[in-house]
């Protein structure tokens, strides 16, 4: 939660799951089923960190993404985020048909990150 004017407000929650295979990277809506935004693929776990570390989450929710990630390649992690960064994740995903298994093979042919389609 977050207050403006002393009016406690609730900050959206998207689960943002994680995967070492290929450092790939999805995050899911508020209600808990609706994906939101692109797969993102990435190229290292320091990079993972650094997307995880913009929805600003607990440090013990990062030393549970750390200990998933190392014992079962794989995490989930919740954000409490703003409206604004809401909109931002829902806004890059315009564009964005692909789900992560295209995303790979789409990599690993050098064609990832492709520009947004219009």
């Amino acid at each position: 939660m977050y207050s403006i004017c002393g009016v406690k407000l609730t900050m959206p929650r998207v689960l943002v799951n994680v995967m070492s295979s290929e450092w790939s990277v999805h995050f899911i809506g508020p209600d808990g089923q609706t994906r939101i935004g692109p797969w993102l693929l990435f190229d290292s776990h320091d990079e993972v960190r650094s997307l995880l570390r913009w929805g600003n989450p607990s440090d013990a929710d990062m030393e549970e993404h750390e200990s998933s990630i190392r014992r079962w390649g794989c995490s989930s992690v919740a954000w409490n985020i703003t409206d604004k960064q809401l909109a931002q994740l829902i806004e890059r995903g315009k564009g964005w048909p692909w789900n992560g298994y295209q995303l790979i093979q789409m990599k690993r042919a050098g064609k990832y990150p492709q520009s947004r389609e219009k």
